[in-house]
C-alpha cells in the first residue's frame, strides 16, 4: 500500500515510516560496511534494536523531524532526519542513510537532501542546518557540496578506523544559501 508522500522529487519522495519498514531497515542496520558511516563504527542493530527505536522515533517530537526516503516505485531505500531543532534560533542538524550500496551513486541521496532542506527552510522556517560526515566518505561530501552545503570546519581526528584516523568534517547552509527556486515551487503550487 502506497503512503502519502510529505515531499516528492523527481526520483525519491519523502514519507512517515511504517511499522513493516522495520525489517528491512534492521537488514541493513546489521551490516557494519553500511553502519560505519553513520557514527556505528561498523555497530550492528538487531532486529529487537530496530523495533525499539521505531518505538521512540514515531512519536512526533518539536526537535525532531524523521522520514522514510523511497523510490516513485515505493521501495523503501532510506531514511533522513532534522534533530536537535530550535525553533527558536532556527537552527537543525541532519542526518540521511541509503541502506543498499547498489542503491549509492544514483542521485537518490542528493535529492532526498534537497527535499529535506525544503521541509526545513520553508515549512520550519529554520535558518542554519548543519550536518556532520567522516572525511573517509568523500562521495556524501561531494553530494552535500552539489546541494550547496560548505565545510565550516573539522574535528581533527576524530574518527579511527582499521587504525587510521579521519578528520570529522562539520558541513552548514543557511536559507539564503538553498536554491530560492526550490522553496518558490511550493508558493506557486499553493495559489493553484
Amino acid at each position: 500500500m502506497q503512503r502519502p508522500p510529505i515531499l516528492s522529487g523527481e526520483k525519491v519522495y519523502l514519507a512517515r515510516f511504517r511499522r513493516e519498514d522495520i525489517e528491512v531497515i534492521a537488514l541493513h542496520f546489521s551490516n557494519p560496511e553500511f553502519t560505519v558511516f553513520l557514527r556505528g563504527y561498523g555497530v550492528t542493530f538487531s532486529l529487537e534494536d530496530e523495533q525499539a527505536r521505531f518505538e521512540s522515533i514515531s512519536k512526533s517530537r518539536p526537535e525532531q523531524v524523521i522520514f522514510a526516503i523511497l523510490t516513485l516505485e515505493h521501495r523503501l531505500i532510506g531514511g533522513c532526519d532534522l534533530r536537535d531543532i530550535v525553533h527558536r534560533t532556527g537552527t537543525a542538524e541532519l542526518g540521511i542513510a541509503i541502506y543498499d550500496p547498489s542503491d549509492w551513486n544514483q542521485g537518490y541521496g542528493t535529492e532526498a537532501v534537497t527535499l529535506m532542506l525544503r521541509y526545513a527552510m520553508f515549512h520550519l522556517n529554520l535558518h542554519n542546518v548543519l550536518l556532520r560526515v567522516f572525511g573517509f566518505n568523500p562521495r556524501a561530501i561531494r553530494a552535500y557540496q552539489k546541494v550547496g552545503f560548505r565545510e565550516i570546519g573539522r574535528r581533527r581526528g576524530a574518527a579511527v578506523l582499521g587504525g587510521e584516523r579521519f578528520d570529522e568534517v562539520y558541513m552548514d547552509i543557511t536559507q539564503g544559501e538553498v536554491n530560492l527556486e526550490s522553496l518558490n515551487m511550493f508558493s506557486s503550487r499553493l495559489e493553484e
